[in-house]
């Protein structure tokens, strides 16, 4: 029985699922013709050899063994991302780079006598580090002198939070998170101070449209009438989109530089102790290659390389978007790297509508093994998270991986502790063993740091 992804129910005329290697849609009978007609254009060959659409091939539902009672006769075949991320959990190059996708798409698009007909962050999605649209049935024969109608959408989605990253440091993730990918003009322009005016975009995009919003207050018949009578030449489109891709190419970067972000600068491992655990994670990762490794509060990825490396696919998770950041520049179209900005404490819920829309992290982030490096301390004294917990979450995301123990007698812990007070009785070596050994066979041990941090390779017990 086929299986709708919950997420696509917006759009009827191309419904998803997933069937083996291949992620499917469904096709109206206009979204059908759209796409033969693009295909006949040679708009979908060039957009997938340029890099911005994802492989896409119309195959009879039979060669797949599908029903077409349920399906239609043809479907819509593409590569199967193996784990879809989301723009809440992009960092700002990831979030740029998308934008780009989308516009240099609708760019082409253009050209060829077609348009996008929107323009959510969800139309794309990271294959690796290499951001691809998806959603083909958005692609639709441009008619002459016709307002794009997704001018909007992209604001919300790339446009607004893109600048306030830019211009005034935000941290959009969670922005973009509580607004379900979209960023609202008003909630936009009142992030940014009349200074800000002159910032290239500010007046234009975000303090223009929030007026506009705030005039025609959700009146979609007052809007249609005040543009039915309008034309918008394509030149003048064509102008609007190679603006606001020179805007977006010219942003400069969140200039706040976090500790995690300059995480080599000031680590605590000297030469030996870092071979040691690079040694460490590396015996685990060969022994077990290829396969899909959660690199759990990777910073820039140092022991992501080495999984890399091995042969696995990696998705390497961190709380700190600059970090994240520095990671996705290292890796340009690596196909087995996936980046994701989040906080472990604090992960990416499932949302939407019936919470079945988006899913949860832990829903996609499945793996064959974890690197959970000088994180329990950070769970359990910053988080709070009693060890009891921390434990069973790590082997719901991998059976087997990598635990680094940080004692109290520790730097870096023993910082933590300056300024609070040491509450925590159960964070001690015997105590988190134990605990360990409930759930766990302990394969290998190893020590650094004169003792005071202890990496585990760790295989969860199978269930009798």
């Amino acid at each position: 029985m086929i299986e709708f992804d919950p997420g696509s129910f917006k759009d009827p005329s191309g419904r998803v699922f997933l069937h083996g290697p291949w992620a499917c849609r469904t096709l109206s009978p206009a979204a059908r013709a759209a796409f033969e007609q693009a295909s006949r254009a040679g708009l979908i060959e060039r957009l997938v050899r340029d890099g911005l659409l994802i492989d896409s091939t119309l195959v009879s539902a039979h060669s797949l063994d599908l029903d077409p009672a349920s399906v239609g006769d043809v479907v819509l075949r593409q590569p199967r991302i193996a784990v879809p991320t989301y723009a809440y959990e992009w960092s700002f190059d990831m979030l740029r780079e998308a934008a780009l996708v989308t516009l240099r798409a609708l760019a082409r698009a253009l050209e060829a006598g077609f348009v996008l007909k929107d323009a959510p962050s969800f139309n794309v999605l990271f294959a690796g580090t290499q951001p691809r649209l998806v959603d083909t049935p958005s692609i639709e024969p441009y008619v002459d002198g016709q307002i794009w109608t997704g001018y909007s959408q992209f604001c919300r989605a790339f446009l607004f939070p893109l600048l306030l990253a830019a211009y005034r440091d935000v941290q959009v993730q969670p922005l973009l998170r509580g607004h379900l990918g979209e960023l609202p003009a008003g909630d936009a322009a009142a992030l940014f101070g009349w200074r800000d005016y002159l910032r290239p975009g500010v007046l234009k995009d975000v303090v223009f449209q929030a007026s506009l919003d705030r005039q025609f207050a959700g009146a979609q018949a007052k809007v249609k009438s005040t543009t039915a009578g309008q034309h918008y030449p394509r030149e003048l489109f064509a102008r609007n989109l190679a603006r606001l891709t020179a805007l977006i190419e010219g942003l400069p970067r969140p200039a706040r530089t976090t500790e995690w972000s300059a995480y080599d600068t000031f680590q605590s491992y000297d030469d030996a102790d870092r071979a040691t655990k690079a040694r460490f994670v590396d015996r685990l990762v060969r022994a077990t290659a290829p396969c899909r490794v959660a690199d759990l509060g990777a910073n820039i990825g140092e022991y992501s390389d080495i999984a890399l490396k091995a042969g696995c696919a990696v998705v390497a998770i961190d709380i700190d978007a600059g970090a994240i950041d520095r990671l996705y520049r290292a890796h340009p179209g690596v196909a087995t790297l996936t980046p994701v900005v989040t906080s472990l404490l604090n992960p990416s819920p499932a949302l939407g509508w019936g919470l079945s829309e988006r899913r949860s992290l832990f829903d996609r982030v499945q793996s064959d093994r974890f690197l959970a490096l000088a994180l329990i301390h950070h769970l359990r004294i910053t988080g709070g998270v009693p060890l009891a917990s921390i434990v069973p979450q790590l082997f719901r995301i991998a059976p087997e991986g990598i635990i680094e123990w940080v004692d109290k007698t520790d730097a870096m812990v023993a910082r933590m502790l300056s300024l609070r007070a040491d509450i925590y009785d159960d964070y001690t070596w015997p105590a988190f063993e134990q605990l360990l050994r409930q759930h766990a066979e302990i394969v290998a041990t190893e020590t650094t740091h004169g003792g005071s941090r202890r990496l585990c390779h760790v295989r969860a017990r199978r269930a009798a």
